[in-house]
């Protein structure tokens, strides 16, 4: 398997940048960076296993977050890619911690914005009804998927951000939402062994003070953090990229720039 993949590349002599989107989009949720973060770095944006371009995952038996740092790193190893700079939202986050732990030489930094932790009980608990056999078996996965964005995105300045993953997620199919989902619910154990792992390398957290699911998960984990930062952005969802883009540019860019000047 391949994965669905798109690059901009600025020079040869550049820094890369690697951007993973979250759980139902596709790397075109980041079209609002692709002017500000070409101007000095070359850009690798991935579509996860099951999303956008990428392959579905119904026949991989192994862990799929397992499978997901091989296959990005054959990726990295194809395109000459050594040690780029990672940005990952919501699902994307824990994807970019994983490959920090089984590849700590292969990452410089990342960026995780709306950062995907503990969940409040009751966002616990619809996640098990959502997977619950019943509910997998009487409901296509999208009734389900449609009630997630509106609890994580439920505002109406959150509306452009929860149309889009509506919309990309109708590509995901059943296989992909199952499996993936299975990694979201159980993000809080797995967020807690992959940060006691990957606590030496550069991270900045970005989350909105609307996200209302995760916020308080991720602030509690950022203080547990050596060396992390987290920049909360006022009137802002989930997905900062999309509701707050030229904040989140400018302190990604910052970020980035005071790491590996441009």
């Amino acid at each position: 398997m391949t994965l669905g993949y798109k690059t901009y590349v600025r020079d040869a002599s550049k820094s890369w940048i690697v951007f993973f989107h979250g759980f139902g989009g596709n790397y075109t949720i980041f079209n609002r960076q692709i002017n500000d973060f070409k101007e000095n770095y070359n850009l690798l944006f991935i579509d996860l296993p099951g999303h956008g371009e990428s392959p579905n995952i119904n026949t991989i038996d192994e862990n799929v977050l397992d499978f997901t740092g091989q296959k990005v790193i054959e990726l990295l190893d194809r395109l000459n890619i050594q040690k780029p700079h990672f940005i990952g939202v919501s699902l994307g986050t824990i994807v970019i911690q994983h490959i920090a732990m089984v590849y700590p030489s292969r990452i410089k930094s990342m960026i995780l914005s709306g950062a995907v932790g503990k969940w409040l009980w009751w966002g616990e608990l619809v996640g098990k009804v959502a997977l619950s056999f019943p509910i997998r078996q009487m409901l296509p996965y999208m009734v389900p998927y449609v009630s997630f964005a509106y609890i994580l995105m439920p505002k109406k300045n959150h509306k452009k951000s929860r149309n889009m993953f509506i919309r990309e997620a109708l590509k995901l199919g059943q296989d992909s939402y199952l499996r993936w989902l299975y990694i979201l619910r159980d993000a809080n154990s797995i967020y807690k062994s992959l940060r006691a792992q990957t606590n030496h390398i550069p991270k900045l957290y970005i989350s909105g003070d609307e996200d209302h699911m995760f916020l308080r998960g991720i602030t509690r984990h950022v203080k547990e953090e050596h060396g992390a930062k987290l920049e909360i952005l006022k009137k802002c969802g989930h997905v900062c990229n999309i509701e707050q883009s030229a904040l989140f540019n400018k302190l990604s860019l910052q970020f980035i720039q005071q790491l590996d000047p441009a």
